[in-house]
């Protein structure tokens, strides 16, 4: 026998001879907790550390027990953890979506006859005040402040949107002598303008838009009755327009309806409309202005108040339906793209609620 072989022989030997407490399964368990710890199994040992163990003895047995495969499966998925890839910045999506935009600014007269900037917008921020009466901070401080918060928002923007669109001479109707300047907001009369959107005052910048409103109202309710699709396709648009066509398909083939409308008002005011929340937003932010009109969209809350009576008959003229004038209150968005030839369109119906449902 070889000296080389003595070291092997009585290693054998002792590890024959342990006792059956220290050869358990807990014993083993503890040793190949250490031998994790000292070299974990997914690290991979260097070429000389290998050929030491070899001349020295077998493997340990801790590296074929059931421990060590769990703690390898548990080391296995910490490393997974670790070479997780965190979730991408938005900023780079971002600057890339800038310099689309940029891109199109830059391009948009290489296609005079294309609309780069009249695609499908959501509509903006408008709300409908909430009631505020003095006895909710008694009854309810919590909602009285919360609703008194939401209107001051509200007037915030209104006034901001106001401005933007005194700006750009936006308002229909307005003749502008002059442009409106910084100076001009510390005089009382442009803040009686810029901060009152609801005013029913005939010398209101919003007095024509809100007769437009009424009169585009009246037609679509006629066209609706008369089912005069080609009206509708110019006077609605977005999820109106979609509403008052399920309403024409839902009609009975065979039925005719009589639809009118009183207002309490007189026409020459605002016939039942009131502006009670406007965005504006710049969308048009070529290099060169539009060969028309100007750059904004605008979203005006238009609230209609009106007594209506439907009446539906056949078309022999037996009455299917008699009706009855009953009170109507409707909150709609019109809609104006500043650089088309087009009317104020209805997009958008919001409705009110008292927090048990819909009034």
């Amino acid at each position: 026998m070889t000296a080389g072989c003595v070291p092997l022989c009585s290693h054998l030997r002792k590890s024959l001879l342990l006792p059956h407490s220290i050869r358990s399964f807990s014993a083993l368990k503890v040793a190949s907790k250490r031998s994790t710890r000292a070299a974990p199994p997914f690290l991979e040992l260097p070429s000389s550390t290998s050929k030491a163990s070899t001349t020295s003895g077998p493997a340990p047995a801790a590296a074929v027990t059931p421990s060590s495969s769990g703690s390898s499966k548990r080391a296995n998925k910490t490393e997974k953890k670790v070479k997780k890839v965190p979730a991408p910045d938005n900023t780079e999506a971002q600057l890339k979506q800038i310099e689309t935009m940029m891109n199109m600014a830059n391009t948009s007269n290489l296609f005079p006859t294309m609309d780069m900037w009249g695609s499908k917008l959501l509509t903006l921020d408008v709300e409908i005040p909430r009631d505020a009466p003095l006895r909710m901070l008694f009854s309810n401080p919590v909602a009285y402040w919360h609703a008194i918060q939401c209107n001051f928002s509200n007037w915030l923007k209104n006034t901001y949107s106001m401005y933007t669109i005194a700006k750009a001479r936006a308002f229909p109707g307005v003749n502008w002598d002059r442009d409106l300047r910084f100076s001009h907001l510390f005089l009382p009369r442009t803040w009686r303008q810029l901060g009152n959107v609801s005013s029913a005052s005939s010398n209101s910048w919003l007095a024509p838009m809100r007769r437009i409103a009424m009169d585009n109202y009246l037609a679509i309710g006629r066209a609706i009755a008369d089912k005069d699709v080609a009206t509708l396709k110019v006077l609605t648009m977005a999820d109106h327009a979609v509403k008052v066509n399920k309403i024409i398909r839902s009609r009975q083939p065979g039925h005719v309806w009589q639809w009118r409308v009183t207002i309490f008002r007189s026409l020459a005011t605002s016939p039942g409309a009131t502006v009670v929340s406007i965005r504006s937003g710049e969308v048009y932010i070529a290099k060169e202005p539009p060969k028309r009109g100007n750059r904004l969209v605008i979203h005006a809350l238009v609230k209609l108040e009106t007594t209506q009576e439907l009446k539906v008959f056949t078309k022999q003229g037996q009455e299917v339906n008699p009706g009855s004038e009953e009170h109507v209150v409707e909150y709609l968005v019109f809609e104006k793209i500043g650089w088309y030839d087009n009317t104020w369109q209805v997009r958008d119906q919001i409705y009110k609620y008292d927090g048990g449902g819909v009034l």
